[in-house]
């Protein structure tokens, strides 16, 4: 784990998972009827964040205003997916243009983050469209006074089970295909891998909240692919069962819906469990425990996959990341054998689940996701895939290899302005590494190609790019695309795909793109290197 590119701020307050759950509802229709689930997912001193699931249970509605009061004097300061509004008590939640339709037993989410003096207590009733939420759909008694007499009532829906959602078909896209789909693909890190003192929190690292208008703008410059590291860590529970927070898993599911209702390719990971640098980190390679974090790992991993199991082939799951450890010489045995246990665990255990899950691209790394140390016969094993799908073609894989890449190191991330100049192109070669330029980059590209593409599984480098020196030298950005232009190209050459670090911060030493805040490009020149433009 290189810690700059993880962690740049952190709020110093103490975040305490609060998790509440509000059965209510209600609609606008002949036949009405909602759930709403409330949840404070994340509390501190003077703030929290809630997310909202509203769940039509009536019939279908073309807009929706969601209405509640807080009992406490809370205000809502900031909230996504939706437009809100608040007089004293009294709040409005109205739909976003991309969530404004509600089917028969469809749902919409929103969240937000708000202040509050003291005590922060659920609200306890909520009306859609003006009617109060009940937890089931409300029949009217009798024909509404504006329809004519002549015309028939529609009959309700339905009081039992509704059906459930269909899921799609097996995953029918080949290696060749997916990654040519996947296109450029762009990393929101630090935001739910963020954690203080081992709790996670979307915000512990300084980000803001993640919202749809974050992910359109990303999806409007170009990237076809979003990759999200996940932290579980203490929102897990004890043993046997190691239940993951549902508060936590709903708003992962808000963050994946995000990205993979725009169209695009999802990648979920656990990202900070293996580093020993992070407060709670249990999946630990060289650790005496090996029985129970491998139960622990299987448990999160089987109830992740469940709650995924529905969505369709643009959704990959990725067993870990930059698992190692901790020391950066040539790896060590037993830890490689057990890095190789964790991700045979990972396969079987996503297959188990079934629905698409059984013919899901899965995403796998050697140690440290280290070009060399997966392709140089140092131990790593690609996992066997005995519960794929029986549609699957005996000749076609459904795994991927992950690696990142990030050489050189003196040039991509350390925090000095010695070195600001990569690539041919450079003009100042006292700034320049003595290793890691092009010819180096492609020799590195061309192991994993030949290691794992032309056997039919697909490489996906799932981490790149270089801070920012601009500080130190004014045109380092312009040797920073040349580097993001440079791998792109390669790795497309060597058929795999790709995904920019981006963690967040911008200016001095930071990778971002993008400011979530304002949901603006701040490195234009990086992206249309990306692009190829």
């Amino acid at each position: 784990m290189h810690v700059l590119r993880k962690v740049l701020t952190a709020t110093a307050a103490a975040v305490v998972a609060v998790v509440g759950s509000v059965a209510a509802t209600g609609t606008a229709s002949a036949a009405a009827g909602c759930r709403v689930d409330y949840t404070v997912a994340s509390q501190w001193q003077g703030g929290f964040q809630a997310n909202v699931q509203v769940t039509n249970l009536g019939d279908p509605v073309t807009g929706w205003d969601l209405r509640f009061s807080f009992g406490a004097g809370q205000v809502v300061s900031q909230l996504w997916n939706g437009v809100v509004t608040q007089s004293g008590a009294a709040v409005s939640v109205r739909n976003a243009p991309y969530n404004a339709s509600l089917p028969g037993n469809g749902s919409a989410s929103f969240g937000f983050t708000g202040t509050s003096t003291g005590s922060n207590p659920v609200p306890t009733t909520f009306t859609l469209n003006g009617v109060t939420c009940t937890g089931r759909p409300v029949t009217p008694t009798s024909t509404p006074s504006t329809s004519p007499t002549s015309t028939p009532t529609q009959s309700p829906r339905p009081t039992t089970t509704p059906s459930p959602t269909p899921t799609t078909g097996p995953v029918t896209v080949g290696a060749r295909q997916l990654v040519a789909d996947m296109g450029a693909g762009w990393n929101l890190g630090n935001q739910l891998e963020a954690n203080i003192d081992g709790v996670p929190s979307e915000t512990a690292w300084g980000n803001p909240v993640v919202t749809g208008a974050l992910l359109d703008r990303v999806k409007a410059a170009g990237f076809r692919t979003v990759r999200i590291p996940v932290s579980y860590l203490a929102k897990i529970g004890p043993a046997p069962s190691h239940t993951v927070d549902p508060a936590w898993l709903a708003r992962i599911q808000e963050v994946v819906d995000l990205a993979y209702d725009r169209g695009l390719h999802v990648i979920i990971n656990m990202h900070g469990d293996g580093y020993k640098s992070v407060g709670g980190a249990w999946l630990i390679c060289d650790a005496a425990n090996q029985d129970q974090i491998r139960d622990k790992y299987r448990a999160v991993w089987q109830q992740v996959a469940t709650r995924f199991q529905g969505y369709g082939g643009r959704l990959i799951f990725e067993s870990m990341n930059e698992n190692f450890d901790g020391q950066y010489g040539a790896p060590t045995q037993p830890c490689y054998s057990n890095i190789n246990a964790y991700n045979q665990i990972f396969v079987d255990t996503v297959r188990r689940t079934g629905g698409t899950n059984t013919s899901r691209w899965l995403l796998v790394p050697g140690w440290n996701t280290n070009i060399d140390y997966t392709t140089g016969g140092y131990g790593f094993v690609i996992p066997t895939d005995q519960h794929r799908s029986s549609a699957i073609p005996a000749n076609e894989q459904r795994l991927m290899i992950s690696a990142h890449y990030y050489d050189p190191w003196d040039f991509t991330g350390t925090e000095s302005g010695a070195i600001t100049q990569w690539g041919p192109n450079a003009t100042d070669r006292a700034r320049t590494s003595t290793w890691g330029q092009q010819d180096f980059m492609d020799a590195q590209l061309k192991k994993m190609h030949d290691a794992f593409v032309v056997k039919g599984y697909p490489v996906f480098i799932g981490e790149y790019g270089s801070i920012d020196k601009t500080a130190f030298d004014a045109s380092n950005d312009r040797y920073r695309a040349d580097y993001a232009r440079t791998l792109v190209a390669t790795a497309k050459k060597y058929g795999a795909a790709t995904a920019y670090w981006d963690n967040g911060h911008n200016g001095q030493y930071g990778f971002a793109l993008f400011d979530r805040r304002t949901a603006t490009v701040t490195e234009q020149g990086i992206i249309d290197a990306i692009m190829g433009r």
